[in-house]
């Protein structure tokens, strides 16, 4: 039995008190980079992902190394392609990333949809103005949004609209699927790379929940968000950056072919400030905040696969180094 965990994060402290009530026969050792020797007799790993990174070939007797994100970019500098680590590094992710990425998809279509961003203009002005709010402005049950990416956060985020009344469209990678499953039953019709222009074309709302892979640069791009032209389709970026470069991103909002944008990531982050981004009023920047790694969050989800660990069965959410996520 393995019973000792170490923990390098910049929430170490956070982390270890919540891990302790989930998990209290368990010795946790908080690890700081100025004492990383401790990891060279580490067997299971909890770890900020830009931490570990450097010492990801430095650890002779590691059994497994849980990261404490769900996006794996600063993972990846540090993996060699011709030489994947023997142990499996497994993801933070799930039921609780999609809750929280959930809320942000829902609370910002409620505030696009009755123009509040402007309300809050108007309240720091003092202006009463009724009729900035739409009176036959659309509810989520009037709305049909594609979700990009269907995986543990993205099918989260379409039960929840779902359960809201909106029609909800999933895209993926694998060429067929059961929506009759159950974490995929609240999509209404799936559509692959061969479909997605259908897609695109029949949604109000595109929301990109894609994971940075090869597959998925520029994904968007090459005029593929001109087929909304005309059709008031909003993009939600919550995924990754790459799925378009921004200044392919411009050029859609330049030309109308989309009617605005909800932008949480990035091609480059931090989001310079020379990028023409900004200056779009039909666009909305959140710093990268959409799904944060709470505490409470990534101790639940290490308890889960511990438990997995400890009886020798399949860790949730494995890292693949073929597929990239």
């Amino acid at each position: 039995m393995f019973n000792r965990v170490h923990v390098i994060s910049r929430h170490s402290h956070d982390l270890i008190n919540n891990l302790k009530k989930l998990l209290p026969s368990v010795q946790f050792t908080e690890v700081h980079l100025s004492d990383v020797f401790n990891l060279e007799t580490a067997e299971i790993i909890l770890a900020d992902y830009d931490q570990i990174g450097p010492f990801i070939y430095k650890l002779p007797t590691v059994k497994w190394i849980q990261g404490t994100w769900a996006g794996l970019d600063k993972l990846w500098p540090y993996i060699r392609k011709d030489d994947v680590p023997k142990f499996p590094i497994t993801r933070t992710t799930g039921d609780n990333f999609g809750q929280l990425m959930g809320e942000y998809v829902i609370g910002n279509i409620i505030f696009w949809e009755r123009n509040y961003f402007k309300v809050k203009e108007n309240q720091i002005k003092k202006i009463w103005d009724c009729t900035v709010c739409p009176h036959d402005h659309r509810s989520l049950r009037d709305l049909t949004i594609g979700i990009l990416g269907i995986g543990a956060i993205g099918s989260a985020i379409g039960r929840a609209l779902k359960t809201l009344g909106a029609t909800v469209y999933g895209f993926g990678r694998r060429a067929t699927v059961s929506l009759e499953s159950p974490d995929l039953k609240h999509f209404s019709k799936y559509y692959t790379k061969d479909n997605v222009k259908e897609l695109l074309s029949s949604v109000d709302y595109i929301v990109n929940v894609l994971p940075r892979t090869e597959e998925t640069n520029n994904f968007l791009g090459n005029k593929l968000l001109e087929i909304c032209k005309g059709k008031n389709v909003t993009f939600i970026n919550i995924g990754r950056g790459n799925i378009i470069k921004e200044t392919e991103l411009i050029d859609a909002l330049t030309n109308q072919w989309i009617s605005g944008a909800i932008l949480d990531v990035f091609e480059s982050e931090p989001l310079p400030a020379t990028s023409q981004l900004w200056n779009f009023p039909n666009v909305f920047i959140t710093p990268h905040i959409s799904g944060n790694s709470r505490t409470q969050d990534t101790a639940e989800n290490f308890k889960i696969n511990f438990q997995r660990f400890q009886r020798n069965e399949p860790l949730l959410q494995q890292i693949d180094f073929v597929k990239g996520y």
